[in-house]
């Protein structure tokens, strides 16, 4: 299953290291055709908090772009970076 298409809401979330800090905002509706995703909506997306979010698109962990104060992340980076993470134990 690929996880970005269409996206349907953190239901389980990624095993990523995110010091146990999960997403805790309100629920975000997200068009599935979208290309491009806010730094809330990839929070969302990922079960991360804003803050952990935040951490990883500043260091490069999480592909994105900062404009005027906002962050953003195509669709396109988050499927390479996310197809190209490593598996546990070799296997999705």
């Amino acid at each position: 299953m690929n996880p970005f298409d269409p996206i349907p809401g953190p239901n389980n979330p990624f095993d990523l290291p995110s010091d146990g800090d999960p997403y805790d905002g309100p629920e975000v509706d997200i068009d599935p055709r979208a290309s491009l995703f806010t730094l809330t909506e990839v929070a969302f997306l990922l079960d991360l908090s804003i803050g952990v979010t935040t951490e990883y698109l500043t260091n490069g962990t999480i592909p994105g772009t900062q404009v005027g104060g906002y962050w953003f992340s195509t669709r396109a980076d988050l499927k390479t970076w996310w197809d190209n993470l490593p598996r546990e134990g070799g296997v999705w």
